[in-house]
């Protein structure tokens, strides 16, 4: 281990007890990821502080712990960390900060709150956690156009999930979670994270769902005792959120009548067929074929590409089961009846003026999408009224509107 190395090896080793379980294979993964989000962040000294190398790695540290289980792991959208010595009087509330993140790419952090976050697990509050959770949710959703990761409809769903526990909160019912994390969704979050790594296994069984929702959204589980990423086709194959149905069940369905249907988009097995037709055609120009049996080929293919699309994924019809949505369709000669368990969706992104509606679900691991739509707008609105009433995540051009209203906008010394 070299030098520099070695020092960033001992800041971590002092000031993050994550690192410091983590095994040496780990560890090395850990500390490259520090240096890479060293290299994009611009650090400040805020209140005549001089930093130095002990306060960048160990800040540095405490958001890689957040992202170690994903692979994109970086902080988009921020390239500032202010570091001050404590707490300082914020320039917009007049009121002393340990923190605070500002949308437009900023961090500020108080270096003496920050080492007492780490020195013990038993109050569950880390200034260090606590605000890189809510840089992190601004990087998501600022994200969440580009993004192809589905992170932002992992957070949509968690937060989604959140809400009930914020009231219970705001109506002083029983919650492992302190009253601050009632002030709104954001909040919510961050205040989960420093529960998810100082308090793991009291979240996990007073919260069962919201903890495993956080699970697959960071890709790792702080309860077990050696860092692992997250099962997720153990999670969602024990809960059965996802099943094929045979004859024997389909009279459990509670079907609506609805006219909607699954809209299929060109996949990578069509643009296969594709790309093959467009490189037959351009050979046929280029060395000026005159054969019929050519042309004739170049003329089956798209057919052979419409069949797939017709017979493989052939029309689903949709409708609204009790606990699920279900799918019946065809694949080749073969009738089949499919359901996604409500729990088993993740956000459904409704797109009026095409009548399209999104939808982003898990299945045997792995977040997939369906395109569902209707040539009725009777039936359209109601079947999105359907899915609002099943409490499934609901979209409006992108972005998910939280049900509920914050308290304060500004966070104080939470």
């Amino acid at each position: 281990m070299r030098t520099r190395e070695r020092q960033v090896h001992n800041i971590l080793l002092t000031h993050n007890p994550y690192y410091g379980k983590l095994t040496a294979n780990l560890q090395s993964i850990f500390r490259k990821r520090c240096f890479f989000f060293m290299r994009k962040i611009n650090f400040r000294g805020g209140g005549g502080l001089d930093i130095n190398i002990e306060h960048t790695v160990a800040i540095s540290g405490a958001f890689i712990q957040i992202s170690f289980g994903l692979n994109n792991y970086l902080l988009k959208g921020f390239d500032v960390i202010t570091i001050y010595p404590k707490a300082y009087k914020s320039t917009v509330t007049g009121m002393l900060h340990k923190g605070d993140v500002n949308p437009n790419g900023a961090i500020a952090i108080s270096w003496e709150d920050f080492k007492q976050g780490y020195k013990t697990d038993e109050d569950n509050l880390n200034v260090g956690l606590h605000e890189m959770a809510h840089a992190w949710f601004f990087s998501i959703s600022r994200d969440r156009f580009e993004s192809e990761d589905n992170q932002y409809d992992l957070l949509s769903k968690f937060i989604f999930l959140s809400e009930d526990e914020v009231m219970r909160i705001r109506k002083k019912r029983k919650s492992i979670f302190r009253k601050y994390a009632s002030e709104n969704v954001y909040e919510f979050f961050a205040v989960s994270i420093e529960y998810f790594f100082e308090d793991a296994i009291e979240f996990k069984a007073e919260l069962p769902n919201l903890y495993r929702h956080l699970c697959l959204l960071l890709n790792q589980d702080p309860a077990e005792k050696e860092f692992t990423s997250f099962d997720v086709d153990e999670y969602f194959s024990s809960k059965n959120l996802y099943k094929e149905l045979n004859s024997n069940n389909i009279a459990n369905i509670e079907e609506q009548n609805l006219n909607i249907y699954t809209h299929f988009r060109l996949d990578k097995k069509f643009l296969f067929f594709l790309v093959i037709w467009i490189a037959l055609l351009a050979i046929g120009f280029d060395q000026k074929i005159q054969d019929d049996e050519y042309y004739l080929i170049i003329f089956i293919v798209p057919i052979i590409g419409y069949l797939y699309l017709a017979f493989v994924n052939g029309r689903e019809i949709v409708s609204v089961g009790t606990e699920f949505i279900v799918f019946q369709g065809r694949k080749g000669f073969k009738k089949y009846i499919q359901a996604v368990n409500f729990d088993n969706i993740l956000t459904v992104n409704i797109n009026r003026q095409e009548r399209v509606l999104i939808m982003k679900y898990m299945d045997k691991g792995k977040v997939r999408t369906k395109y569902l739509s209707s040539y009725f707008d009777h039936d359209f609105i109601h079947f999105i009224h359907l899915l609002g009433h099943k409490k499934v995540v609901l979209k409006n051009a992108g972005t998910r509107v939280p049900r509920i209203k914050s308290r304060n906008r500004w966070r104080r010394q939470g």
